[in-house]
């Protein structure tokens, strides 16, 4: 499966490689990948550094309580068609009767994001990444973790939007093969604002780890042209996923880099 999904992403970036992008200026509203668990589908505008920032609550139905304080990824608009990301560590907590534990997460999904095409009404990138265990190992493991990420985005109207992003990460030295299957309705409120409601599956190939799945709602206002908050709430629909979660953010893209 691991030679089959190398060769399909080996196929997409040939086929799109000669496609010609128009890609986000700087002229544009702020983008970002947060907070929907589906990725934005365009890379940042060249010459511009953005930062996307964040926490998440999540309560589980085995009564334990999860922090991630606070969520930063980075993203730098290397190349028209190239950008370069990464979540920064961060700190995670994890609390349960009987068990606690936290400590520094390693260094998330470290790596690229290419455009693969953008016209007026699809639009679809390929990140290759890497999570790297910097952290502690209660938190970031030992084994660096490869990622692929497929996320694209089909305009249905003026107002409204389909996305989705297939993934798929290597864990325990490849042992492992999870699958993230990512679905999402987008409607925009006014210039400013957009709602969304989003399907997230987490399904390990190991039988003996369970699966996650969740309903996942949200929203952001980009109050400037450079700045964005945003909300977001979730429930399980499985007994192994978080009885619900609940989060915030705040981003902001400079826009004045030197090339």
């Amino acid at each position: 499966m691991k030679a089959n999904f190398q060769a399909a992403i080996s196929l997409i970036v040939l086929l799109f490689s000669c496609t010609e992008v128009r890609a986000l200026s700087k002229d544009d509203l702020i983008d970002t990948n947060r907070p929907s668990f589906c990725q934005s589908s365009l890379i940042v505008p060249k010459g511009t550094l953005q930062l996307e920032n964040g926490t998440l609550y999540q309560k589980f139905q085995n009564s334990a309580n999860y922090f991630d304080i606070p969520e930063t990824q980075v993203r730098l608009g290397a190349l028209k068609r190239l950008e370069v990301q990464m979540f920064v560590p961060q700190e995670v907590i994890y609390k349960r009767r009987g068990e606690s534990y936290n400590g520094a997460s390693g260094l998330g999904e470290a790596g690229c994001k290419f455009q693969l095409i953008d016209v007026p009404k699809f639009h679809a990138s390929l990140v290759a990444a890497a999570n790297i265990p910097t952290g502690s190992k209660a938190v970031s493991g030992t084994a660096v973790q490869p990622v692929f990420r497929l996320p694209y985005t089909i305009q249905l109207t003026d107002k409204t939007a389909l996305c989705g992003m297939q993934s798929l990460i290597l864990m325990n030295n490849a042992g492992d093969l999870q699958w993230q299957p990512f679905v999402m309705l987008s409607r925009n409120i006014g210039d400013r604002a957009s709602i969304f409601a989003e399907y997230a599956g987490y399904f390990i190939q190991n039988q003996n780890k369970p699966s996650q799945q969740l309903l996942h709602f949200g929203g952001v206002y980009k109050f400037k042209k450079v700045h964005q908050v945003d909300f977001e709430c979730a429930t399980g629909m499985t007994r192994t996923s978080p009885s619900f979660t609940i989060g915030v953010g705040y981003s902001y893209r400079f826009d004045h880099l030197p090339w």
